[in-house]
């Protein structure tokens, strides 16, 4: 017996039982149920798990799929929601269409943390399909900077952007370490020791600096710096979860 007969059936049955009132419900509940669910899946990754710099774009992207098969020619929005995630999701301008092979790709400035979501318009009968949603982390703009106070003194930099309404309370760590240069005129050391936690503090809204004045070793011809920052909790700028390390840092590599 066909589906639509076989729902007919069992609401005549009903009405005879327990009214018309109480019919209606049971054809809608019904009908409803006879709605074939999508089956379709939306996966989501950012290209920079850990964040990016305020004033640089979030990549992100990801593949719709059908039981493993790609989904071309399909229609997906960007969904937001800003720290501190206590509002509704927004739905975006930004839009895609899947390629050949169910990709897409999204390119967005955010001005802090985010919330991100990406929905796939349904085909009817079918709803929307929502992908899992990830956190996009934005970290404070900076500058970092020395000078040289003396033969063996050098005071260090370091100046924070951020939006006018975020407080940074956390300290700035400084790393030094000494620089073995190459055939190459590039420093081969690979790490710097912590030499001091300066304290973060408001210049204006908006903007923030720590610095603080070091003495190099004796055995320093040439020093390379580094520095971390950690979060700072309610400013939803970068991973709450990041950790500086205690005694040695990694000291990037240019290219």
């Amino acid at each position: 017996m066909p589906p639509e007969v076989r729902l007919l059936t069992i609401s005549l049955h009903y009405i005879r039982r327990v009214g018309l009132r109480t019919a209606f419900a049971a054809i809608a509940f019904a009908l409803a149920a006879a709605v074939p669910a999508s089956a379709a899946e939306v996966s989501l990754s950012l290209e920079s798990e850990a964040g990016v710099r305020l004033g640089i774009a979030t990549e992100l992207g990801g593949r719709v799929t059908e039981v493993g098969a790609p989904l071309p020619g399909r229609e997906v929005t960007l969904e937001v929601r800003r720290h501190p995630y206590s509002g509704g999701w927004r739905t975006t301008r930004i839009s895609d269409v899947t390629d050949a092979d169910g990709r897409y790709s999204f390119s967005r400035k955010l001005d802090r943390n985010h919330q991100v979501r990406v929905r796939l318009a349904g085909v009817p009968p079918a709803g929307d399909v929502l992908s899992p949603p990830r956190e996009a982390y934005v970290l404070p703009a900076f500058t970092h900077s020395y000078e040289q106070r003396g033969a063996r003194r050098l005071r260090l930099r370091q100046v924070y952007t951020v939006p006018r309404d975020v407080k940074l309370t956390a300290p700035t760590r400084f790393y030094v370490g000494r620089c073995k240069r190459g055939k190459d005129g590039r420093c081969k050391a690979r790490f710097a020791r912590f030499r001091i936690a300066a304290e973060t503090r408001r210049l204006r809204a908006g903007r923030f600096e720590a610095r603080a004045t070091i003495r190099l070793p004796e055995s320093y011809e040439d020093f390379q710096a580094v520095s971390c920052f950690r979060y700072s909790p309610g400013s939803g700028m970068g991973d709450p979860d990041q950790r500086c390390p205690r005694r040695w840092m990694r000291v990037p590599q240019s290219p």
